[in-house]
């Protein structure tokens, strides 16, 4: 910081958040984006079960759930808190892995991860959209047979970083605060683009924020 005039905050997203779910730590449950990236680095060798759970509705699950049919596996269950029509991922990404052979179910929300040491199933309860919010309905409970829990319910924001830098502000849901103009932060010295300040999007917004910030930068030190 002290070598610097300015410098570009573009950490992205961390891990893949926690369910705060009885179970989550037993062997077997993974989530999406370290599967893939484990995935990637091992060049597609790697050992994927038969009864795959993936939860979440974005494009990062249907990454998961086609990668998880492409490797082997036999039934892949693709289950969203809400409905289909609530769902971020692209109709595409959904349609590529429907037809790569994963089922979907919709309106059902995890509360737990069952099995004796290692995952056996998730259990789920149904939801319900009741004058606009989504609630659990708890009497209504079954479980999914499975041997592999992908999450694919976001990742955790980096604000315990951020705290460590003066004057830096951030949102509620910890996302960067940025002049949308000029994507300089609350202490002048520092830029942001990307997942740090839209929260998670797609690298075509990452990259475009990373070209407006050089810009903002450019402008700041030469005026």
């Amino acid at each position: 910081e002290k070598n610097y005039d300015a410098i570009f905050l573009g950490l992205g997203l961390g891990k893949t958040g926690a369910l705060e779910i009885e179970g989550e730590n037993k062997k077997g449950v993974i989530g999406a984006v370290e599967f893939i990236e484990e995935l990637r680095s091992k060049h597609h060798h790697l050992k994927v079960p038969n009864k795959v759970v993936v939860l979440g509705g974005g494009n990062t699950a249907m990454d998961a759930a086609s990668e998880a049919a492409k490797m082997g596996a036999k039934k892949i269950v693709l289950a969203y808190r809400n409905s289909k029509e609530k769902m971020k991922a692209y109709k595409f990404e959904y349609d590529f892995a429907i037809s790569a052979g994963v089922d979907s179910l919709f309106n059902l929300v995890p509360i737990g991860i069952v099995g004796k040491g290692k995952v056996e199933g998730v259990k789920f309860a149904k939801t319900e959209l009741i004058e606009g919010k989504l609630q659990t309905k708890n009497n209504d409970v079954f479980v999914v047979q499975c041997d592999l829990v992908i999450k694919a319910t976001g990742q955790a924001k980096q604000g315990a970083f951020y705290q460590l830098i003066d004057h830096l502000k951030c949102d509620n849901q910890s996302r960067l605060l940025i002049n949308k103009e000029t994507f300089q932060t609350s202490n002048p010295k520092y830029f942001a683009g990307g997942d740090a300040v839209n929260g998670g999007a797609e690298v075509v917004n990452a990259a475009y924020d990373g070209k407006m910030a050089a810009l903002g930068m450019h402008q700041w030190l030469t005026k």
